[in-house]
């Protein structure tokens, strides 16, 4: 029992790193404030469909802070290379405008016309702050 206290203490603060994202399985930070939080889940190929498959993208807003007021999701074709969805670019749109602590889009698939070319930008809007992120989809 001497032996299991000390480990089971060093794994503890791992776990509580992960409180709230964890059930998803792996994941990647995307955004990182004291108010807002923007990750997603694995990006895979899906061989049956040829599509890419974002598992899942999510925000949310810890404890104690404003909650989010508007999320959106937009999967493109990046064509002219600034990042941001124009017009005839997007393939995939998402959207949540209601208060919430968290918002989660799951199953996020799409095949790009132009391989090499796809990316994703995440926005989420608290009342005081409207937080980006954007990175390319490509299977891991």
């Amino acid at each position: 029992m001497r032996l299991a206290l000390p480990l089971l203490l060093a794994i503890l603060p791992a776990c509580a790193a992960r409180a709230g994202w964890a059930s998803r399985g792996h994941y990647e930070v995307l955004y990182e404030s004291p108010s807002v939080q923007i990750r997603r889940g694995s990006q895979k190929l899906d061989p049956a469909t040829g599509e890419i498959v974002v598992s899942w993208v999510g925000a949310r807003s810890p404890d104690g802070v404003p909650e989010l007021v508007a999320c959106e999701l937009a999967v493109f074709e990046d064509r002219d290379g600034d990042d941001v969805p124009d017009a005839g670019e997007v393939l995939e749109l998402r959207e949540v405008r209601e208060e919430t602590h968290k918002v989660l889009f799951n199953d996020v698939r799409v095949r790009a016309a132009q391989p090499g070319l796809l990316r994703a930008r995440m926005t989420a809007s608290t009342p005081r702050e409207r937080c980006v992120a954007t990175w390319a989809v490509a299977p891991e």
